[in-house]
């Protein structure tokens, strides 16, 4: 039996999905803006599905406890219904899980109903082979991505390799001592937010689904590419 000595860990919400269309398709059911993908990229937390400026207090007078659980139930519907991967990572992602060397799974800070059954429902749709997955694990509210990462980690692994989009991920998988970390400036934080606010370094930056894709197909498959990309260190 081949040992599972590379650990690829993934984010999922604005890292393999494109979050912010089916936030924008929920809350607009309710009558609720969060504003344009620029702006609501760079707010912070809560704040973020509130919106924040101009929307948010037209947001804050329409928002009650009794339609934040409708919101989550229909933004759980929306997910499971109409949520795709990009599509240049479900190739990727099954290449992955079809590796017998590589433990590959997903961990998400997802705001849906059960996550873990929603994240499996949007891979599925995806034409990812959920079923074969290692691990999805949903982080609840006030649990520290660190902690989650840093449990993952073992002396078996060889390689430990980590892909997201935002500063928070960037700063626990660093202090976690994973040695590949792909950050996606495609998400919720962009590259001028990563590079002079989270000191993330440009090289490991990418602007595209595709070319993040590419990069992290080619440090794990050089012998496909014929090449093998530097990361962090």
């Amino acid at each position: 039996m081949t040992k599972k000595d590379a650990l690829i860990v993934l984010d999922f919400d604005g890292f393999l999905i494109n979050s912010y269309k089916l936030l924008q398709i929920t809350f607009e059911h309710f009558g609720l803006d969060i504003g344009d993908e620029d702006r609501f990229r760079n707010r912070r937390k809560f704040l973020k599905y509130l919106g924040g400026g101009k929307e948010f207090l037209g947001n804050l007078v329409c928002y009650s406890l009794p339609k934040k659980k409708k919101v989550r139930q229909l933004l759980t519907e929306v997910y499971r219904e109409e949520g795709r991967v990009y599509r240049e990572f479900a190739p990727l992602l099954n290449d992955m899980i079809a590796t017998p060397a590589m433990h590959v799974g997903i961990i998400s800070r997802n705001f849906t109903q059960t996550p873990g059954l929603t994240i499996r429902a949007v891979l599925k749709n995806s034409g990812v082979a959920e079923q074969d997955l290692d691990f999805v694990i949903p982080i609840d509210i006030g649990v520290k991505k660190r902690a989650v990462l840093e449990g993952m980690k073992s002396t078996r692994y060889t390689r430990c390799l980590f892909g997201a989009d935002e500063i928070g991920d960037f700063r626990a998988a660093t202090e976690s001592g994973y040695d590949g970390i792909f950050m996606g400036s495609y998400g919720f934080d962009n590259a001028r937010r990563l590079i002079r606010e989270g000191e993330v370094p440009p090289h490991i930056i990418y602007a595209s689904p595709a070319s993040l894709a590419d990069a992290l197909r080619d440090n794990l498959f050089p012998r496909q590419t014929g090449k093998r990309i530097a990361v962090l260190k």
